[in-house]
């Protein structure tokens, strides 16, 4: 078992972790990146084939990863995007050492200790960027589900053709439920939707994408403050498709393609489902999030002055405008005798810290941040849900975040070299 000293480790090369290898290389400090997998791993292997991005390609905003060609209003699929991380990966040389299974993060001396499968690796400061969700969270009920049906989470799943024969069941409406049953749909499945009361946001209105309104209102913007409730840092995104140019995802219109949607599951026996009373509560609840985002945008065009188009009414996505729409209630469903032969879970990713052994974890074992820095010199965070703005978590925010970070990262290295010349 070998061990490698550096003066800065970063865990994690997906988006945040080479953003913040940019800056770390910009500012000539050692570094190295340990990656569980490859360059983007969680892009290549945790996403199904037609994944692709819901955000514009100009919240892309890497410096330098993007030229001329890419069109900043498309949508990259996941193997473009890859690609992108890749080759901006080797413009700067980013020193990542692939394949490196951090088991545990502690304290040596005057630095951390960090215990891998390959050995152990030592530095002078950390910075964690292995994002907000690292694996699938399956509801408990489904632990007493006992029939021949395949239950699978959404990095299990690939394409269609990937499944046996029959039905599918996909449990949770959020951004990756809602595309999965569409595309299942889409090739000939008989899909059921189990939904929540997950929001929808149109993917354009009034002229521009919902993410350049959310820029220009101030929403990427908001500090993690502005939350009522810390938990919601955690809440699903609202469903939204960026395939095909990008378009909006309605639970209306899958329904009318044909989609069977339910409530959400209450119980689980066997093979027999029981749901909720509340598909239609949910349909309300993304409905209503539709228009409040709608207000939003048209007040703020007012405020400022704005010429752009009118709202139109193919902007509403299948939504009755008297909101008069009732769907028979579904009570139970049995997977057998309906020939549902896969269950997809969709319900959300869940975090696991436990191996960093230092006390920066809250009561739910999220880290305590100050947009970042931990209460432990030279122990930091990148890529966070809300880690310091609503944008941190996402592809737009990470090289703010990460060029904050690096200068905090300096300034530590410039205090120690001080400390030991003095000490001299």
């Amino acid at each position: 078992m070998k061990s490698t000293k550096t003066d800065v480790i970063v865990i994690g090369a997906g988006q945040a972790g080479l953003a913040t290898s940019y800056y770390l290389t910009k500012a000539e400090i050692k570094h190295l990146i340990l990656e569980r997998g490859s360059i983007a791993n969680a892009w290549k292997n945790e996403r199904w084939d037609s994944f692709c991005l819901v955000t514009p390609n100009w919240t892309i905003n890497l410096p330098g990863a993007l030229d001329d060609t890419v069109d900043p209003e498309g949508f990259m699929n996941k193997n473009e995007f890859v690609k992108i991380l890749e080759n901006w990966a080797k413009s700067f040389q980013a020193p990542v050492v692939e394949g490196i299974c951090v088991n545990e993060l502690t304290k040596t001396g005057n630095g951390f200790k960090i215990i891998t499968d390959s050995g152990n690796f030592f530095a002078n400061q950390v910075i964690i960027a292995t994002a907000t969700y690292q694996r699938p969270k399956i509801p408990q009920v489904f632990s007493n589900l006992d029939c021949e049906c395949e239950l699978k989470t959404v990095i299990d799943y690939k394409n269609p053709d990937s499944l046996r024969e029959g039905g599918v069941l996909v449990v949770g409406s959020g951004q990756s439920g809602c595309q999965i049953a569409e595309e299942l749909n889409n090739a000939g499945c008989s899909t059921y939707l189990s939904i929540g009361h997950t929001g929808r946001l149109p993917r354009r209105y009034r002229g521009a994408d919902c993410i350049k309104w959310q820029l220009e209102m101030g929403w990427l913007d908001r500090c993690a403050d502005f939350l009522d409730d810390p938990k919601k840092r955690f809440s699903g995104d609202p469903h939204l498709s960026g395939k095909n140019g990008g378009y909006t995802l309605s639970l209306h219109e899958l329904r009318s393609s044909g989609v069977t949607l339910l409530g959400r599951i209450k119980s689980v026996d066997g093979s027999v489902l029981k749901f909720r009373k509340d598909v239609n509560s949910a349909i309300e609840a993304s409905d209503k999030y539709a228009k409040e985002f709608r207000r939003s945008v048209d007040e703020f065009i007012e405020n400022s002055g704005q010429t752009v188009p009118s709202p139109t009414g193919l902007e509403l996505n299948g939504e009755p405008e008297d909101g008069s729409l009732q769907l028979e209630i579904i009570e139970q469903l049995d997977l057998s005798s309906e020939n549902i032969s896969t269950v997809i879970v969709a319900t959300g990713f869940e975090f696991d810290f436990s191996w960093v052994k230092f006390p920066v974890l809250d009561e739910t074992g999220y880290p305590k941040t100050n947009r970042g820095m931990t209460i432990i010199p030279g122990l930091y965070f990148m890529g966070l849900n809300w880690m310091y703005k609503r944008k941190s978590g996402i592809i737009f925010g990470v090289a703010e975040d990460a060029e904050y970070i690096v200068e905090r990262v300096n300034t530590t290295k410039e205090q120690r070299i001080y400390s030991a010349v003095a000490e001299r």
